[in-house]
């Protein structure tokens, strides 16, 4: 089985310490473990050039989005030669105990994709799949990004995994923990982006989702002293400190360098203070 963790260039940072995460807690080999970049897909940068349909209207996706990756999701299975078996996941998910080669035992008989439910009613948490490629031929990342700039399907239905006609396996929420950990947690998932713990007093670009599809959420959340758009701690201290010890072994191991980190503080993709924290681990 192959891991691929799919981000782009402000988040390889994270990326290499979900790969570490998961080489320390595994039998994976690091050619098990693949890192790909967005940047590197040109069919992603059409993407980017025109409107797309997101919760029922035409919008455009910024390039510069923490999440520009995301398509990138359902282009694992053409990588793979659409043979085998696949875990796609984000740059932000982090593997932190082990148990992570019980998802080989599952049977694709009736499903061709293992996912978690999302919290929100009628969606699935695609952010982490366990796929199996052979049964998902369909997925053409270049007819999914022509059949959003058409609108004749919906981003909120394809990343929900809505117009998948089989059935989905379902996987007990601690194989993708939403920013919670405790004693059942296997994959921790840093969701909430403003508090993930390396971008506390950053400027956030990514896309906010609107309340009732229609009306703009940051703004109502500022009138009330919540901004949407800044970094903050993570409220969990147990999760800054797992990420933060995470990041200091693969600087110790030489897995990430002093170089890179400084380049990212730079471009403002990591907390400025990053390396007095370090210090501390």
């Amino acid at each position: 089985m192959k891991i691929f963790i799919c981000s782009n260039n402000t988040q390889h940072i994270g990326a290499k310490v979900a790969r570490y995460s998961i080489l320390k807690r595994s039998n994976l080999d690091i050619h098990d473990v693949e890192i790909i970049f967005e940047e590197d897909y040109s069919e992603l940068q059409k993407f980017f050039s025109k409107p797309y349909l997101r919760h029922g209207r035409m919008e455009t996706f910024k390039k510069n989005d923490m999440q520009s990756f995301t398509l990138l999701r359902f282009h694992i299975p053409k990588l793979m030669n659409f043979k085998d078996k696949a875990i796609v996941m984000d740059p932000d998910i982090f593997l932190v105990k082990h148990g992570f080669e019980y998802l080989e035992t599952l049977s694709f008989d009736e499903c061709s994709i293992y996912a978690r439910r999302g919290l929100k009613k009628n969606t699935w948490g695609s952010s982490l799949m366990l796929l199996s490629c052979n049964q998902l031929t369909h997925w053409s990342l270049e007819k999914i990004i022509s059949s959003l700039h058409s609108g004749s399907i919906d981003y909120d239905d394809l990343i929900n995994l809505r117009l998948e006609n089989k059935k989905i396996g379902e996987l007990d929420k601690r194989w993708n923990e939403f920013d919670e950990l405790n004693d059942k947690t296997i994959f921790l998932h840093t969701t909430e982006k403003r508090t993930q713990p390396w971008r506390a007093g950053l400027k956030l670009d990514s896309s906010i989702p609107p309340i009732l599809k229609y009306i703009p959420r940051a703004p109502i959340y500022r009138l009330f002293g919540k901004d949407l758009t800044m970094g903050v701690e993570h409220p969990n201290n147990s999760i800054t400190q797992f990420f933060m010890s995470e990041l200091a072994e693969c600087v110790a191991k030489e897995i990430i360098t002093h170089e890179e980190i400084s380049s990212a503080v730079d471009m403002k993709h990591m907390r400025s203070d990053i390396f007095d924290i370090l210090k501390l681990y």
